[in-house]
Protein backbone atom coordinates (compact mmCIF):
# COMPACT_ATOMS: atom_id res chain seq x y z
CA UNK A 1 0.00 0.00 0.00
CA UNK A 2 1.27 3.31 -0.94
CA UNK A 3 1.31 6.19 0.97
CA UNK A 4 -0.81 9.30 0.31
CA UNK A 5 0.52 12.22 -0.44
CA UNK A 6 -0.77 14.70 2.46
CA UNK A 7 -0.42 18.71 2.48
CA UNK A 8 -1.32 20.11 6.20
CA UNK A 9 -2.13 23.82 4.96
CA UNK A 10 -2.71 26.58 7.55
CA UNK A 11 -6.28 25.99 7.16
CA UNK A 12 -6.96 22.69 8.73
CA UNK A 13 -8.00 22.72 11.69
CA UNK A 14 -6.88 21.12 15.23
CA UNK A 15 -9.81 18.53 14.91
CA UNK A 16 -9.45 17.32 11.51
CA UNK A 17 -5.29 17.13 12.11
CA UNK A 18 -5.39 15.16 14.82
CA UNK A 19 -8.33 12.77 12.53
CA UNK A 20 -5.21 12.71 9.86
CA UNK A 21 -2.83 11.58 12.08
CA UNK A 22 -4.32 8.79 13.77
CA UNK A 23 -5.46 7.58 10.33
CA UNK A 24 -2.06 7.65 8.93
CA UNK A 25 -0.79 5.72 12.00
CA UNK A 26 -3.26 3.21 11.41
CA UNK A 27 -2.15 3.05 8.28
CA UNK A 28 1.72 2.41 9.25
CA UNK A 29 0.55 -0.76 11.12
CA UNK A 30 -1.33 -2.17 8.75
CA UNK A 31 1.76 -1.84 6.32
CA UNK A 32 3.98 -2.93 9.32
CA UNK A 33 2.77 -6.20 9.38
CA UNK A 34 4.31 -7.12 5.91
CA UNK A 35 7.05 -4.88 6.32
CA UNK A 36 10.74 -5.71 5.38
CA UNK A 37 13.49 -4.95 7.96
CA UNK A 38 13.52 -1.56 9.66
CA UNK A 39 16.54 0.39 8.85
CA UNK A 40 19.34 -0.04 12.19
CA UNK A 41 19.67 3.08 13.89
CA UNK A 42 22.21 1.34 16.13
CA UNK A 43 25.01 4.52 17.10
CA UNK A 44 22.28 7.40 15.95
CA UNK A 45 21.76 9.74 18.81
CA UNK A 46 18.27 8.65 20.70
CA UNK A 47 18.70 5.20 19.80
CA UNK A 48 17.22 2.49 21.53
CA UNK A 49 20.27 0.84 24.36
CA UNK A 50 21.46 -2.64 23.43
CA UNK A 51 19.99 -5.49 25.36
CA UNK A 52 22.56 -5.90 27.66
CA UNK A 53 21.94 -2.20 28.60
CA UNK A 54 18.39 -1.89 28.62
CA UNK A 55 17.89 -1.69 32.29
CA UNK A 56 21.08 0.75 32.92
CA UNK A 57 20.72 3.24 35.65
CA UNK A 58 21.64 7.11 36.04
CA UNK A 59 25.40 7.33 36.69
CA UNK A 60 25.66 8.92 40.15
CA UNK A 61 25.06 12.59 40.77
CA UNK A 62 28.90 12.60 41.44
CA UNK A 63 30.16 12.05 37.91
CA UNK A 64 33.04 14.60 36.59
CA UNK A 65 35.05 15.27 33.38
CA UNK A 66 38.86 16.57 33.59
CA UNK A 67 40.49 17.62 30.58
CA UNK A 68 43.92 18.80 29.93
CA UNK A 69 46.98 18.37 27.82
CA UNK A 70 50.32 16.91 28.00
CA UNK A 71 53.33 16.82 25.48
CA UNK A 72 54.14 13.91 23.40
CA UNK A 73 52.33 11.27 20.99
CA UNK A 74 48.60 9.52 22.30
CA UNK A 75 50.63 5.89 21.69
CA UNK A 76 53.39 7.29 23.89
CA UNK A 77 50.98 8.68 26.85
CA UNK A 78 48.45 5.91 26.41
CA UNK A 79 50.96 3.21 27.34
CA UNK A 80 52.38 4.95 30.52
CA UNK A 81 48.85 5.39 31.58
CA UNK A 82 47.88 2.24 31.08
CA UNK A 83 51.08 0.82 32.73
CA UNK A 84 50.90 3.08 35.37
CA UNK A 85 46.57 1.80 35.71
CA UNK A 86 47.87 -1.83 35.86
CA UNK A 87 50.40 -1.35 38.39
CA UNK A 88 48.80 0.74 40.65
CA UNK A 89 44.87 0.73 40.17
CA UNK A 90 43.78 -3.49 39.35
CA UNK A 91 47.47 -4.79 40.40
CA UNK A 92 47.34 -7.06 43.32
CA UNK A 93 47.41 -4.61 45.96
CA UNK A 94 45.14 -1.71 43.93
CA UNK A 95 42.17 -0.63 45.35
CA UNK A 96 40.03 -1.53 42.18
CA UNK A 97 42.15 -5.32 41.89
CA UNK A 98 38.64 -7.44 43.09
CA UNK A 99 36.18 -5.23 42.15
CA UNK A 100 37.11 -3.68 38.61
CA UNK A 101 38.34 -4.71 34.91
CA UNK A 102 40.56 -2.65 32.94
CA UNK A 103 39.72 -2.81 28.92
CA UNK A 104 41.65 -0.98 26.55
CA UNK A 105 41.80 0.11 22.98
CA UNK A 106 44.28 2.16 20.83
CA UNK A 107 44.73 2.56 17.01
CA UNK A 108 48.12 2.29 15.31
CA UNK A 109 50.43 5.38 15.29
CA UNK A 110 49.84 5.35 11.22
CA UNK A 111 46.42 5.93 11.81
CA UNK A 112 47.27 8.89 14.52
CA UNK A 113 47.11 6.19 17.55
CA UNK A 114 43.97 7.28 19.34
CA UNK A 115 43.34 5.30 22.11
CA UNK A 116 40.97 4.93 25.35
CA UNK A 117 41.16 2.90 28.64
CA UNK A 118 38.08 1.92 30.09
CA UNK A 119 37.24 0.39 33.75
CA UNK A 120 34.71 -1.69 34.06
CA UNK A 121 32.85 -2.66 37.33
CA UNK A 122 33.33 -6.15 37.85
CA UNK A 123 29.90 -8.47 36.85
CA UNK A 124 31.46 -12.16 36.81
CA UNK A 125 27.30 -12.85 34.85
CA UNK A 126 29.37 -11.96 32.06
CA UNK A 127 32.15 -13.76 29.80
CA UNK A 128 34.78 -10.99 30.26
CA UNK A 129 32.91 -9.68 33.69
CA UNK A 130 32.95 -6.14 32.28
CA UNK A 131 29.49 -4.62 34.26
CA UNK A 132 29.11 -0.64 33.40
CA UNK A 133 31.70 1.84 32.93
CA UNK A 134 33.07 3.23 35.91
CA UNK A 135 36.09 5.51 34.61
CA UNK A 136 37.19 6.42 30.63
CA UNK A 137 40.47 8.02 29.63
CA UNK A 138 40.90 8.96 26.30
CA UNK A 139 43.96 9.96 24.43
CA UNK A 140 43.64 12.06 20.99
CA UNK A 141 46.34 13.88 19.33
CA UNK A 142 45.85 17.63 19.34
CA UNK A 143 47.81 20.69 18.17
CA UNK A 144 50.98 20.41 20.01
CA UNK A 145 50.41 17.17 21.93
CA UNK A 146 48.34 14.99 23.59
CA UNK A 147 44.33 15.85 24.98
CA UNK A 148 43.61 13.74 27.81
CA UNK A 149 40.16 13.32 28.82
CA UNK A 150 39.36 12.03 31.84
CA UNK A 151 35.41 10.55 32.81
CA UNK A 152 34.27 9.93 36.35
CA UNK A 153 31.09 7.94 35.75
CA UNK A 154 31.02 5.48 38.83
CA UNK A 155 33.95 5.89 41.11
CA UNK A 156 33.57 7.53 44.61
CA UNK A 157 34.74 11.29 44.54
CA UNK A 158 37.89 10.36 46.84
CA UNK A 159 38.96 7.98 45.07
CA UNK A 160 38.06 9.02 41.35
CA UNK A 161 40.31 12.56 41.87
CA UNK A 162 43.44 10.48 43.29
CA UNK A 163 42.82 8.41 40.23
CA UNK A 164 42.98 11.24 37.94
CA UNK A 165 46.21 12.90 40.02
CA UNK A 166 47.92 8.86 39.17
CA UNK A 167 47.01 9.54 35.68
CA UNK A 168 47.84 13.26 34.93
CA UNK A 169 51.46 12.36 37.07
CA UNK A 170 51.76 9.17 34.64
CA UNK A 171 51.08 11.07 31.12
CA UNK A 172 53.76 13.64 32.50
CA UNK A 173 56.77 10.36 33.47
CA UNK A 174 56.21 10.49 37.05
CA UNK A 175 55.58 7.68 38.99
CA UNK A 176 53.58 6.94 42.37
CA UNK A 177 50.18 5.48 42.88
CA UNK A 178 47.79 7.88 45.43
CA UNK A 179 44.64 6.05 44.63
CA UNK A 180 46.26 3.35 47.22
CA UNK A 181 46.47 5.67 49.74
CA UNK A 182 42.83 6.99 49.61
CA UNK A 183 40.45 5.46 52.60
CA UNK A 184 37.64 5.67 50.46
CA UNK A 185 36.73 2.21 49.04
CA UNK A 186 35.71 1.32 45.61
CA UNK A 187 32.34 0.38 45.12
CA UNK A 188 30.26 -1.46 42.83
CA UNK A 189 26.75 0.59 41.74
CA UNK A 190 25.83 -2.62 39.04
CA UNK A 191 22.23 -2.42 37.21
CA UNK A 192 19.18 -4.18 36.72
CA UNK A 193 20.30 -6.96 34.43
CA UNK A 194 17.63 -7.96 32.29
CA UNK A 195 16.64 -11.80 31.65
CA UNK A 196 19.72 -14.07 30.83
CA UNK A 197 18.52 -14.93 27.57
CA UNK A 198 18.99 -11.24 26.77
CA UNK A 199 21.99 -11.08 27.58
CA UNK A 200 25.25 -10.33 25.66
CA UNK A 201 28.28 -11.63 25.61
CA UNK A 202 29.47 -8.57 27.68
CA UNK A 203 28.69 -5.09 27.61
CA UNK A 204 30.94 -2.16 26.10
CA UNK A 205 29.11 -0.04 28.85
Amino acid sequence: MSALPVRIGAMVGMHHLGRLLLAMAAAGSLAGCASATLPSLAGAPGAPAPLGDVARPAPPANAFETTFMVPGTPTAIYTLVARGALSCWVGASGPLHQTHVFAAAAAPPSAGGAAEIVLHERDQSFRDQRGPRAMRIAFEGSQGGVRMAINNLRMPVALAEAMSRDAARWANGGDGCEAQTVREPATVTGWNRPPPNLRRGGPDG
